[in-house]
């Protein structure tokens, strides 16, 4: 058997993902794979780790650092989510590759996540588009831009999501009901305030404000039908499940107060345990397994984290979205970087 040779990138500030499978690289000691590591930094001077086998596999973890300056810099002044966070970041991805292969040009490469894939996820609209071609329930989508459109909606009892296109972790998300609209944009003298931190996106009552709605519609942002979910001891939730090639290694659950409007940790949801996922209607949790691993595979990823919400009805599920780079669970709740690895060393024995 010919050794081959990891070589997981990613930043210390990472400490979420990068931090957490380097820590656990132990368990790649006595296989075939040799673990090498490095950061964004280095590899964007063409500072790469000396590899001497002829086969070199790329775990790209997220870019905090490279994004941090140049895609959302703290200076920035738009509208969160907007269509130029999405275009940087494929051509970050482009910039990677091309350096990868220039420096490894007499090796073997192959990529956990391929680059060219790693930027789809942060474009709702195509994503969704992608994964119900494949099969993958997601929520029904409006094309209307139309403030009075949207009331009219609302006047005929749909609840409705207007959500930022290229965004991620629950910001720039606004809800609608008939009597209650809610926001975790800001608005003032006519113009939409996005936070400048990935935390503290709260949300506030905007019922009524047509000004808002009307700004908002003319963003890069999408419309769709609220999902009716299935609640668990009067608690929303959602499932975030973890897929590597093919299979499911974990399911992890979040749950809110049901009236909450998103499921994220940041707003205030609670991470759940094994026995609530246990408890769940066991032909259901099967449906929602079989449509993370269809909809990993449609956007062409090996590895990550699909959003999915158990449905009313007891029976369906529904896609949410997909994470390329998902957040891992904490070691002692589940070492996914454990599992990870030991499904890498699998994947790649000769």
């Amino acid at each position: 058997m010919g050794k081959k040779t990891l070589l997981a990138i990613g930043d210390l500030k990472d400490f979420d993902t990068f931090r957490k499978f380097y820590k656990q690289r132990r368990f790649f000691r006595g296989s075939d794979i040799i673990f090498k590591s490095a950061d964004y930094d280095s590899i964007l001077e063409g500072k790469f780790p000396k590899v001497s086998t002829k086969e070199v596999i790329v775990f790209l973890f997220f870019p905090f650092e490279y994004w941090d300056k140049h895609i959302e810099p703290k200076h920035y002044r738009g509208v969160y989510g907007n269509r130029g966070f999405y275009s940087k970041f494929i051509k970050f991805w482009e910039l990677m590759k091309e350096k990868v292969d220039e420096s490894y040009a007499d090796k073997k490469i192959s990529y956990v996540n391929p680059p060219g894939n790693l930027a789809v996820d942060r474009d709702k609209e195509v994503t969704k588009s992608i994964v119900s071609k494949a099969g993958v329930m997601v929520p029904k989508k409006f094309g209307t831009r139309s403030v009075r459109a949207v009331v009219k909606l609302l006047n005929e009892g749909y609840k409705l999501f207007i959500k930022v296109r290229f965004g991620s972790m629950g910001k720039g998300v606004t809800y609608l009901e008939k009597g209650r609209w809610m926001t975790n944009f800001r608005f003032r003298d006519g113009k939409i305030v996005s936070k400048k931190s990935d935390y503290g996106w709260t949300f506030i009552d905007i019922t009524g404000k047509k000004d808002f709605l009307s700004e908002i519609l003319k963003k890069d942002v999408i419309v769709e039908e609220a999902i009716n979910p299935l609640l668990v001891k009067g608690r929303k939730f959602d499932l975030r499940l973890y897929v590597f090639k093919g299979e499911v290694l974990y399911v992890y659950a979040r749950s809110t107060d049901a009236e909450a409007v998103t499921t994220n940790i940041s707003q205030g949801a609670i991470g759940e345990g094994p026995s609530f996922v246990n408890s769940l209607p066991e032909k259901q949790l099967e449906f929602a397994k079989r449509n993370a691993v269809r909809a990993i595979k449609a956007l062409g990823l090996n590895f990550g984290g699909v959003d999915i919400m158990l449905c009313s009805d007891h029976k369906s599920a529904m896609f949410i979205e997909i994470n390329a780079f998902p957040g891992f669970p904490k070691v002692r709740r589940f070492n996914l970087s454990k599992f990870l690895i030991e499904e890498i060393v699998k994947e790649y024995r000769e």
